[in-house]
């Protein structure tokens, strides 16, 4: 990690700490529409108790979360973080063969769009699993559209990083080399950063760190269509599609930012 980068995730984080909110016990969403957040958004867990805390009525937070089916969790936990003393742990049971399963938070209200880049950082502690093929991990949607489409991030075969454009048709798949796959590892943790680069065309780029190493790099289409504006981001186990794995899934020190973080 580069020194200016260290210190604007660092300042960020601590800047966030000390001004969280609180909310009622229960709370699925926020405003409607969602308060547009401002960039960079820098979110450490610190200074908080419980996930519903992390949702604020005034939405000037978090926006919502998904957690299904029935079972599935997402909590604040306070043994394992990467920095500080709390980290967001979530839970998700395995793939039914019919509904995705879930277990995520959703920060709405972005605008970002044809000709933008987006990076993100995170720092990302998967459990030991005997299989962890098809479990996401990121979405950047564009809820305007029917079934929300966007470009995600997720462990295919060999569980290595993968991106498709979701719930899009035509989109590119863009894969690491086949004589060079990286897995993503597991039982430590892991720094995850990716750079989009907004097109509908063959200049739309996406990029993704594994550890600092870049494992995966695609040129194509990573917006539907020019008019297209990405509105909402979703972290953690945006979906398990392996139907025989359950998935436990830690995340921390989360960044989103319109300007570079390598």
């Amino acid at each position: 990690m580069s020194a200016r980068r260290s210190t604007l995730v660092t300042a960020l984080l601590a800047c966030l700490a000390a001004s969280a909110g609180c909310a009622s016990p229960g709370a699925e969403v926020s405003s409607d529409p969602p308060l547009s957040p401002a960039l960079p958004f820098a979110e450490g867990f610190e200074g908080i108790t419980s996930f519903p805390s992390l949702i604020p009525e005034d939405g000037s937070r978090w926006h919502g979360y998904q957690l299904q089916p029935e079972g599935n969790e997402a909590q604040v936990v306070f043994d394992r973080a990467h920095s500080g003393g709390n980290s967001l742990r979530f839970y998700a049971a395995p793939y039914d063969g019919v509904s995705a399963s879930k277990a995520d938070l959703e920060l709405g209200g972005l605008q970002f769009q044809k000709g933008d880049d987006v990076w993100f950082s995170g720092w990302y502690f998967l459990e030991e699993a005997s299989d962890s093929k098809n479990l996401f991990l990121w979405d950047l949607e564009e809820t305007r559209r029917w079934n929300s489409p966007g470009r995600r991030i997720y462990l295919s075969g060999g569980e290595a990083l993968t991106s498709d454009l979701g719930k899009w048709w035509g989109g590119e798949v863009f894969r690491q080399p086949v004589d060079h796959t990286v897995p993503f590892p597991k039982g430590a943790w892991v720094e995850l950063v990716l750079h989009l680069y907004l097109s509908e065309g063959e200049d739309g780029l996406l990029e993704a760190w594994q550890d600092g190493a870049l494992v995966l790099s695609g040129r194509g289409q990573t917006l539907p269509t020019k008019e297209s504006i990405y509105d909402r981001m979703q972290v953690g186990i945006t979906a398990n599609g392996n139907e025989g794995q359950a998935q436990v899934l830690i995340v921390d020190d989360i960044v989103l930012s319109r300007e570079p973080l390598r």
